[in-house]
């Protein structure tokens, strides 16, 4: 079907948007235009009294010009299109009669009127809001001038001039109206395609963030005057990334389409819906009895459920937030901020979760170096009275020292600051690293890292706090100068501190080998100094360089603290804690921005922590009087979330030790193996079930399981069990230790499939000798609870 040359809007909603839009436009032209209008009408009342010697109904004259006045005054207070399209009909027809009363008595009537007639309705068609408005205006227009056209004498030549002027006239105002109504609507269409492209995520068809804050403020306001309680949902997708790196982001994309449907389904009818960035929605709901919020959170996380992903299936993260009526003094960023923390406790407990806030927030939960330098973060930031110290110059350039503190996580006790370098211009700007260390030969570099050493000392000088060390950055080029130790030593002693109380940080670079090094370190180690391998992991800070130096401290590269199992998803940072503490070293992890990075040290058992979220780098010595209360909330959001996964892990197991338990008394009532185990071999995490003989060996029986699959490069395709020795594996001398009881042990590596697995194994009495029954289940899947080790 062709367009119509004068479109017109879609449906009734859009047209009355399109018709209210047009009345914010049309008012101030309208009441321009007409109030010009009445100045013509005065022009034609004045000629027709100067050129005409007829007298005239002056008295009509001037109540139409009142009343016309009065109508343009009207204008601007219109509420509707409705009354504004009475004031243009009840305006034209009194301009129209009023000029009927002025022609008549003239000379030749007609002369006089052509030029009115013609002119209101070229001059009024653009005005008119709509077609209807038009087509009644001008049906009543003309209807005013019938008494006028009646009553002239009837010469046809002259009435039929005036009647084509009549049609000419109609013509284009039809045009002149329609185009202008075109020009509106395509001007409406375009406003309206452009404020919705800005008010809507592209992706997923939901509000963005910008027009969720505007509109959120607004269904706030209006609740709370109405004192109704409103919720808050704060939904991330689960293990998103994973989508993106495995399967490619086209599979992202289809993942938070699907999302952002079913919430749009699920969600009550008014409710706000956005898409915050990255994975994160929310929703924010009037609260209706007797439908209780909690209702609607786990009804959707279980419709999310149901949406398949490459690898299964989605699920998410649920953050619930309540404002209560007017009484609340709550704004839409703590509720935000409440319905994050409860997200993050989600997540925390194992993910596929809904938390509830747990009331005001101590700490916002995100915390980050994007943040900008009034963020909360600085906003409790304790600055003390700066010291003067002596300047130091190095090329044109003042050298001075910021702090960045560094915390005890178990004590909850700043620990020491770590001193670091920065240059200030003439000024007083500080100067991008790039310029301060750029360009340097190896001899410039050392004497750059002495001069530094130099001014940190001085500057730290009777302000380092009670009980807290001073950590100074030193190149290995510097650290195996011969002498420099002693040098180091006095410079410390010149500035009323002891070599106890300096730890030195020894910076990743290859200008020296792990056996000098390590020479240089006992000699440091002999004036009383603490050493410690900064960046452990990263290049050259390697393990081999660990075993060598033997520091008191090591400080773990960025992308070691947030490495993770590529099947699970499950943190690496506590198997490398694990691995340090059995070499006696303390483990420090720099680089903290959120608190989820904190909760992620603290589960790791992380001896020493830094970064932004527990203080910034700064001028003074002095630290936030808020980090024991992140630290302490830290704590608290692990030991929540320990406790919620132990719950799911043992509601997960429980069903496998019970089947276990049965099936060795079937076992040892002489069914065979293969008949007793049947039932858990066809479990979906089963990978094997097998019996082993009292010493591990011999394997009595071994039989594959409902998930056994061969991974495409495993070293163990086609394997099984059978003639090696399994004793010395925790599932076995755990099952014997507690002889007729189920344990589990692991996650621990597959010996099979190469995959995390969890064992379940139960040790039993079977012909006067031990037998122990076990099934090996794949744990690797993101989406089952893992147990807590010691």
């Amino acid at each position: 079907m062709r367009p119509s040359v004068f479109p017109s809007p879609a449906n009734a909603a859009e047209r009355n948007r399109f018709h209210a839009r047009s009345l914010q436009h049309q008012r101030p032209l309208s009441f321009v235009t007409m109030a010009l209008s009445i100045g013509a009408y005065a022009l034609f009342v004045a000629a027709r009294a100067l050129l005409v010697d007829a007298p005239f109904p002056l008295w009509i004259a001037t109540l139409a010009g009142l009343g016309l006045v009065l109508l343009v005054l009207a204008i601007p207070r219109t509420r509707s299109t409705a009354e504004f399209g009475l004031i243009g009909v009840a305006y034209v027809v009194i301009m129209q009669l009023a000029a009927n009363a002025l022609a008549r008595g003239t000379d030749d009537p007609l002369v006089w009127m052509t030029p009115v007639v013609v002119a209101i309705t070229l001059c009024a068609a653009p005005l008119w809001l709509t077609p209807r408005h038009f087509a009644l205006g001008s049906v009543c227009y003309y209807a005013s001038t019938l008494p006028f056209v009646l009553g002239l004498p009837h010469d046809v030549a002259r009435l039929a001039i005036f009647g084509v002027w009549l049609v000419i006239a109609l013509m284009t105002a039809i045009v002149f109206h329609f185009g202008f109504y075109h020009f509106r609507y395509r001007h409406f269409q375009l406003e309206e395609a452009l404020t919705t492209r800005a008010a809507t995520d592209a992706l997923t068809g939901v509000m963005n963030r910008r027009a969720f804050l505007d509109e959120a403020e607004r269904f706030i306001a209006a609740r709370r005057k109405a004192s109704r309680p409103v919720a808050l949902l704060f939904v991330d997708i689960d293990r998103f990334k994973s989508i993106n790196e495995q399967f490619g982001h086209g599979a992202g994309d289809k993942a938070l389409q699907n999302v952002a449907d079913t919430i749009v389904q699920h969600a009550p009818e008014g409710a706000l819906i956005a898409r915050m960035g990255g994975e994160e929605f929310v929703v924010l709901v009037e609260e209706r009895p007797p439908a209780p919020i909690a209702g609607l959170a786990q009804s959707l996380r279980h419709a999310i459920s149901q949406i398949a992903r490459p690898d299964g299936f989605v699920t998410v993260s649920i953050g619930v937030a309540r404002m209560q009526g007017e009484d609340s003094e709550d704004d839409l960023a703590a509720l935000l901020e409440r319905a994050d923390e409860a997200l993050f406790r989600a997540r925390q407990a194992g993910r596929n979760q809904v938390a509830f806030e747990r009331g005001a927030s101590l700490v916002a939960v995100r915390n980050t170096a994007a943040h900008d330098a009034n963020d909360a973060n600085n906003a409790v930031q304790q600055i003390s009275t700066p010291v003067q110290m002596p300047r130091m110059r190095w090329r044109n350039v003042t050298l001075v020292s910021h702090f960045q503190p560094l915390w005890s996580l178990p004590r909850e006790k700043l620990i020491g600051v770590e001193a670091l370098l920065r240059g200030e211009d003439d000024q007083g700007g500080l100067v991008p690293p790039v310029v301060l260390f750029g360009g340097l030969s190896a001899d410039e570099l050392r004497e750059l890292d002495v001069l530094a050493h130099r001014c940190h000392l001085h500057s730290a000088a009777g302000r380092l706090p009670d009980g807290a060390r001073l950590f100074l950055n030193i190149l290995p080029s510097t650290f195996i100068c011969p002498g420099y130790e002693a040098e180091l030593a006095g410079m410390v002693d010149a500035a009323g501190l002891a070599p106890g109380d300096i730890v030195l940080e020894l910076l990743e670079s290859d200008d020296a080998g792990p056996d000098a090094l390590s020479l240089a370190a006992n000699r440091y180690r002999d004036c009383g100094f603490l050493i410690a391998v900064d960046d452990f992991g990263a290049r050259y800070s390697n393990l081999d360089r660990l075993l060598r130096i033997q520091p008191d401290l090591v400080k773990l590269d960025g992308e070691l603290i947030r490495a993770r199992n590529r099947r699970s998803g499950r943190p690496l940072l506590r198997d490398l804690v694990t691995l340090l503490h059995q070499s006696d070293i303390v483990v420090v992890v720099e680089g903290v921005e959120t608190t989820e990075e904190l909760v992620l040290a603290v589960e790791a058992k992380v001896d020493i922590a830094q970064g932004f979220l527990l203080g910034r780098p700064n001028a003074s010595l002095a630290p936030a009087n808020t980090t024991p209360t992140r630290i302490d909330h830290a704590f608290d959001l692990a030991a929540e979330a320990r406790a919620a996964r132990m719950s799911r892990f043992d509601c997960a197991i429980r069903p496998w030790l019970a089947g276990l338990a049965e099936a060795s008394r079937q076992v040892q009532a002489g069914v065979p193996y293969g008949e007793s185990l049947a039932r858990l071999m066809a479990g979906p995490q089963c990978v094997r079930a097998f019996a082993l003989g009292p010493t591990g060996r011999p394997t009595l029986f071994e039989a594959r399981g409902a998930a056994r699959t061969e991974p495409p490069l495993s070293l163990h395709n086609g394997s099984d069990a059978a003639g090696g020795r399994w004793d010395h594996r925790a599932f076995f001398w755990r099952a014997a230790r507690n002889n007729g009881q189920a344990v589990y042990s692991g996650p621990m590596l597959s010996p099979l499939t190469s995959c995390l697995c969890v064992i379940a194994s139960i040790a039993i009495e079977v012909d006067n000798q031990q037998v122990l029954l076990a099934v090996e289940l794949d744990w690797a899947s993101p989406d089952l609870p893992w147990p807590e080790a010691a």
